[in-house]
């Protein structure tokens, strides 16, 4: 089973994943070993790039101009490119990587998240 990361900023039920075949084209497209990418500072290139290799199960044939329309709109309504920057780079260490306990990080649920799994959860249960 493939290790994803929830990815909700743009549409509803998306998660971004990657694999040995994922990260090593997205070292091809950045020019970068996945060690250098850890080491980046996240930027837009980098989370366009990261956006059309992580979520192309969601968009197969997406181009980068569709995620710059993306990241446009969301940049507007508030949020910023640091938010999905941490995903990608949840994503990427996700695989393992970098390691057993940089995948068990990526992988663990922060408190925010377990609060909305909360209130999804009692909604549901208000609504039966």
């Amino acid at each position: 089973m493939k290790n994803s990361i929830p990815f909700e900023l743009f549409d509803k039920n998306q998660y971004l994943y990657f694999d040995i075949q994922r990260l090593s084209e997205l070292e091809r497209v950045t020019g970068k070993s996945i060690i250098n990418i850890a080491n980046l500072e996240v930027g837009v290139n980098f989370c366009l790039l990261g956006l059309q290799i992580g979520l192309k199960h969601h968009h197969h044939k997406a181009t980068l101009e569709f995620y710059a329309e993306k990241i446009e709109k969301y940049l507007e309504e508030g949020g910023s490119i640091n938010e999905i920057g941490i995903l990608i780079a949840k994503a990427i260490a996700a695989t393992g990587i970098y390691g057993k306990d940089a995948k068990k990080r990526a992988l663990a649920k922060d408190e925010t998240e377990e609060i909305q799994d909360k209130e999804e959860k009692n909604e549901k249960q208000e609504t039966e």
